[in-house]
């Protein structure tokens, strides 16, 4: 517990659509809130609107990752949970992507994980365990066409956050991942930017829709304050029926 007897959870990625919406959750769950992005305005649409705090971070920057999560335990005497909702969608046939592009996407989804485990399990070690939670998508196991970066760089974070699982399951640290299909985010906007895209989209997913951050909050939510302790190194299908159903 923090010195103002509140579990800490660190959102980074918080500004999103899916990290506001756990953010808000969490607030209300009376934890102490701290979400981390790029933007600051669109952190202050966030923090503004509850007792949020919010600060500057470059999540592809192992340094400034580290130095917050210092910042963070320091004031509130511990960090409980970290949640790295840090992503991106980058769309396009593998020859036609470009070296650039394809460091781009492993930089925004798997490094960003690297860096936040790193920083946070030291702390969490220290003090009396944690939960991490990240975020992959139903294309890490899928073989779906133009998505050969963002394939990569999501299968790498499963693969991570089963050997973090297992570095630090006797040290009361769990670690799981939420891997979504298609929500609708302000990310995902330019793929469901036309009736036919969207409608594409929809029938793509089992259940004939598509998700709402609402749906994937929901669950890491539950990671971070219910589920159980025996539980580490999971990955959690939240797609609609996209990677286990024909």
């Amino acid at each position: 517990m923090s010195e103002m007897g509140k579990k800490v959870i660190w959102i980074i990625g918080g500004s999103g659509g899916i990290g506001s919406n756990l953010a808000k959750r969490m607030s209300d769950e009376g934890w102490n809130v701290v979400i981390s992005a790029r933007n600051q305005e669109k952190l202050d649409l966030v923090s503004n609107q509850n007792t949020i705090e919010s600060l500057i971070v470059d999540a592809t920057d192992a340094d400034q990752v580290q130095e917050i999560a210092k910042q963070i335990n320091e004031k509130y005497g511990s960090l409980d949970a970290v949640v790295n909702s840090v992503g991106s969608i980058f769309l396009r046939p593998l020859h036609a992507t470009s070296p650039d592009q394809f460091i781009e996407t492993i930089n925004q989804n798997l490094v960003t994980s690297f860096n936040v485990i790193r920083a946070t399990a030291k702390i969490m070690m220290r003090g009396n365990g944690g939960r991490i939670v990240l975020f992959s998508s139903a294309a890490a196991s899928l073989g779906m066409p133009n998505h050969a970066a963002i394939s990569a760089a999501k299968a790498g974070v499963e693969g991570l956050a089963r050997a973090a699982a297992s570095d630090y399951a006797k040290r009361g640290i769990s670690v799981n991942v939420v891997s979504p299909g298609l929500v609708e985010t302000p990310l995902s906007s330019h793929l469901l930017a036309s009736e036919q895209s969207r409608k594409i989209s929809e029938e793509m997913h089992p259940v004939g829709k598509i998700g709402n951050p609402d749906d994937i909050a929901s669950v890491a939510e539950w990671l971070v304050t219910s589920a159980p302790e025996w539980m580490t190194g999971d990955i959690i299908s939240v797609d609609g029926g996209l990677t286990n159903l024909k």
